[in-house]
């Protein structure tokens, strides 16, 4: 049984702490920070990891039959986890976003 508690307090720390690290390694001071192609290589691919294994716990929790809380916080994971891999490779989610809905206002 302390298993199971050990495998799922695992899993809901990497959706939480899967966003917020995605966000730091994608933000301008870990940008800076990798001027060499390598380093920025390795940046890159381990926000990208990080992010895919972030997004498909948050996806698995949010169509699991669980308490609303984990499905309200792995939906915001998923979308800071969206939304910090648009921001790293190229942004034309976002632009997206505010073209769509730019119009109506």
């Amino acid at each position: 049984m302390e298993s199971l508690v050990l495998l799922v307090s695992v899993l809901v720390s990497v959706v939480l702490f899967s966003a917020p690290i995605s966000i730091l390694l994608s933000s301008r001071i870990a940008q800076s920070l990798t001027g060499n192609l390598v380093a920025k290589i390795l940046r890159r691919a381990l926000m990208a990891f990080v992010s895919a294994v972030g997004s498909v716990f948050s996806f698995f929790f949010i169509i699991s039959p669980i308490p609303m809380l984990l499905k309200i916080i792995s939906l915001a994971a998923l979308l800071l986890n969206i939304w910090s891999v648009d921001r790293e490779y190229g942004g034309r989610l976002m632009t997206r976003f505010k073209s769509i809905f730019g119009k109506s206002a």
